[in-house]
C-alpha cells in the first residue's frame, strides 16, 4: 500500500530570494484539467508577489501524457503537484490497476477542486452503432491508452462484460487526442468516448472532433449501465448534452458516468505555499473561470472541498485555509508536512 504522507525528495525546489518553485504534471494544455492548471498558472504569476510569509510562487506546468505517469514522475521527484482524476488516486493507494504490477510508492495530498467530467459515449454517423452492444466489431477510441480516464473506462467497460470482447475482436484503437479527428476522417474509428467539463464545456481535443465529424450519443445498455454503477468512485446518470455546438445532439439526454478531478500537492511542500495557493485560487476565482470556464467557482470555498477523498490527507494549507473560511473539514485528515 501507499505511503500517503512521506514526502518526495526534488532538488531546487525553492531558490534564492524565498522562491517556490512547484514543478506541476497536467496531461497535456489541450485537456480540462491541463488547461485549469495553465490558467491557475497564470493567476499565480500575476500575485505571487502578495504572498508573504510563504514568499513568490512559481507554478510550473509539464506535460507528462495523462495522469498515471504524472505520480510516476512525482514518484520520481519530477513534479511536486499534479492534477488528477480520484479514480487514479485512489487506484494508486489501492494498488488497483494501473499500479497493481508496479505500484508507487507515494501519492501527493489533495488541495483542491478542479471539475467534474461527464463522460459518454458517441459513434460516427453511418457507422450503424445505436447502443454499446454494437461497439464489439466497431473501431472504438476509448481514450488514449496513458491516461487515467482510459484506465477508469477499462474498468468501466469490465465490469459491465465487455472489455475482454472488445479486446478479442480487436475493436480497441490506441491513438492520441491529437489523431482522433484524422482518424474518424478516415474511417478508422468509428465510436469513441469523450466528455463534457463541469457543465460548461468540451476539452480542446474534442472541440476539433465536433468541427470535423457528424456524430450521435450510443444508448447505454444495462449492463454498462450496471456497469457504471459498481465502479468505484462513479455511477451512471443522464445529463443534458452540452459544448457539442456543430451536432443534432446538443441539449438532448444522453448517458454518462462521472470523473472527479483535482489539484494535488507534496507534503514537502510548505503549509504556507499551501494556504496560498487556496487564498489566490479562492479570491480570483472569476479570473481562473476566464482561462477554463469549466473550473469549479472557488468563490465559495465549501466548492473547493467539494470532491475531496475522505480516506486521503488533506495538505495542511488548503486544510487551514478552508477551516479558517468556515467549511467543515472533520471528515479529513490534516495532512502532516514533510521536511
Amino acid at each position: 500500500m501507499v505511503a500517503a504522507t512521506v514526502a518526495v525528495a526534488v532538488e531546487a525546489a525553492t531558490v534564492a530570494g524565498g522562491t517556490t518553485s512547484i514543478g506541476v504534471g497536467i496531461p497535456s494544455a489541450t485537456t480540462t484539467t491541463g488547461s485549469a492548471s495553465n490558467s491557475l498558472q497564470r493567476v499565480v504569476e500575476e500575485v505571487s508577489g502578495e504572498t508573504e510569509p510563504a514568499g513568490e510562487i512559481r507554478w510550473n506546468n509539464q506535460e507528462t501524457g495523462g495522469d498515471p505517469p504524472s505520480l510516476r514522475q512525482y514518484n520520481q521527484g519530477n513534479v511536486r503537484a499534479m492534477t488528477s482524476g480520484n479514480f487514479i488516486i485512489a487506484s494508486a493507494l489501492q494498488d488497483a490497476p494501473p499500479f497493481s504490477e508496479r505500484p508507487v510508492d507515494e501519492v501527493p495530498h489533495q488541495l483542491f477542486s478542479i471539475a467534474t467530467l461527464h463522460m459518454h459515449i458517441l459513434a460516427v454517423d453511418g457507422s450503424g452503432i445505436e447502443t454499446t452492444d454494437d461497439l464489439v466489431g466497431s473501431n472504438f477510441w476509448p481514450l488514449p491508452p496513458q491516461w487515467g480516464l482510459r484506465s477508469q473506462a477499462e474498468v468501466v467497460l469490465q465490469n459491465a462484460g465487455i472489455w475482454s470482447d472488445l479486446q478479442d475482436s480487436n475493436s480497441i484503437v490506441n491513438a492520441g487526442t491529437g489523431q482522433v479527428a484524422g482518424r474518424i476522417e478516415e474511417g478508422s474509428v468509428d465510436a469513441l468516448i469523450s466528455y463534457g467539463s463541469g457543465f460548461a464545456n468540451l476539452p480542446g481535443w474534442a472541440t476539433e472532433v465536433d468541427a470535423r465529424a457528424d456524430l450521435h450519443p450510443v444508448e447505454w445498455s444495462d449492463s454498462l449501465i450496471e456497469g457504471a454503477n459498481s465502479t468505484r468512485g462513479t455511477n451512471h446518470s443522464e445529463i443534458e448534452a452540452y459544448g457539442w455546438e456543430n451536432q443534432d445532439f446538443n441539449g438532448e439526454t444522453i448517458d454518462v458516468y462521472g470523473a472527479d478531478f483535482q489539484f494535488f500537492l507534496s507534503p514537502s511542500i510548505s503549509r504556507d505555499v499551501g494556504y496560498e495557493l487556496a487564498r489566490i485560487s479562492h479570491e480570483n476565482a472569476g479570473s481562473i473561470q476566464d482561462g477554463q470556464p469549466a473550473y469549479r467557482d472557488h468563490s465559495d470555498p465549501e466548492t473547493m472541498a467539494s470532491l475531496f477523498l475522505e480516506d486521503h490527507p488533506v495538505h495542511a494549507g488548503p486544510y487551514d485555509f478552508l477551516e479558517e473560511q468556515g467549511v467543515d473539514m472533520s471528515a479529513y485528515t490534516r495532512g502532516e508536512i514533510q521536511g
